[in-house]
């Protein structure tokens, strides 16, 4: 946010770490540790979209600094500033019975199921005006999505971008598309790149061209793709129609750092990130066999009559 606050939307393992190298690199003050703690008693709010671990294993190390830093600041459970951390009931009560062998994080935290947040249901009064006072925000809005048990995207009134919109992991979304509309920044996963849609039909993701789909249905003024499958290491290609589009499209990268205002520059460094991660001729060739084995062996799977009907969505 404009006044150095913020708010976290998914919690991996490292996530802290990473977080305080970029402060320490970034900050030119003689006392960086004052400067990282402040950043993150900073970070106010935290969204977990889904129950797999890479999405929230970190939030306890964040949880144990924040309650850490605040007792070194003379801070009682009753005094504090917990995060708001809005997540799915079984992450909350993972957390729940994890505070109760590891008191660091006791207290730390005003936890919010992410299906009091529902689209069609009365706006959470008690939340948005937590999150009003602590970041601004002005609405917060969970939309369940296709990838596993209790998965959500989710759209973020009041942020410095205005509209934010956060897909999580998922199939592309019509309900995000028709809560999300008009978004001013959507942040989108695009795992697999064009041409590998079984295999993102059976992972329960995305390709690029889908994820650029449903930017364009939701009127996205930007989109930024990011969690791509680290089979990869490469920045995947755009279909021709793609490379048209009429609003910025970025890829996100370690330490990548958008601002309202540079979101265009970051769309106009594709082409250079495509040279940093460059693959050799032998390397793209190893690439297509894998991606040809994989391909039939997904269709080989989908062409399984009911090979979807024991999967339970949300």
């Amino acid at each position: 946010m404009n006044d150095d606050s913020g708010m976290i939307l998914d919690v991996g393992e490292g996530t802290l770490g990473q977080l305080i190298r970029s402060w320490k690199s970034t900050y030119r003050g003689e006392d960086k540790c004052a400067h990282i703690r402040r950043s993150i008693i900073g970070i106010k709010a935290a969204w977990i979209s889904h129950p797999h671990a890479d999405h929230h294993l970190g939030i306890i190390r964040l949880l144990s600094q924040r309650n850490s830093i605040m007792l070194e600041n003379g801070a009682t459970a009753s005094n504090s500033d917990p995060l708001v951390l809005m997540s799915s009931s079984n992450v909350l009560r993972f957390l729940d019975e994890y505070s109760k062998v590891d008191p660091t994080i006791y207290g730390g935290y005003i936890p919010v199921d992410n299906r009091d947040t529902l689209p069609d249901l009365p706006q959470n009064m008690e939340l948005t005006a937590m999150l009003t006072r602590k970041l601004g925000i002005t609405r917060c809005v969970s939309v369940p999505v296709s990838h596993c048990y209790q998965s959500y995207g989710v759209v973020l009134d009041g942020t410095s971008f205005g509209r934010l919109v956060y897909s999580g992991d998922c199939r592309p979304s019509d309900n995000l598309v028709r809560v999300g509309q008009g978004a001013d920044l959507l942040i989108h996963e695009a795992t697999f790149e064009n041409g590998m849609e079984e295999e993102a039909v059976l992972k329960m993701h995305s390709t690029v061209s889908e994820a650029l789909s449903v930017a364009k249905r939701m009127d996205a003024k930007a989109c930024i793709l990011t969690h791509f499958s680290q089979r990869y290491p490469r920045i995947a290609p755009l279909h021709e129609e793609d490379s048209l589009l009429s609003f910025p499209v970025a890829f996100a990268f370690d330490f990548m750092k958008v601002t309202p205002a540079n979101i265009g520059v970051a769309s106009k460094l594709t082409p250079s990130l495509r040279l940093l991660y460059h693959q050799d001729a032998e390397g793209a060739e190893e690439e297509r066999e894998l991606c040809s084995e994989i391909k039939k062996k997904a269709q080989e799977i989908l062409s399984t009559p009911g090979v979807f009907a024991n999967v339970k969505c949300e």
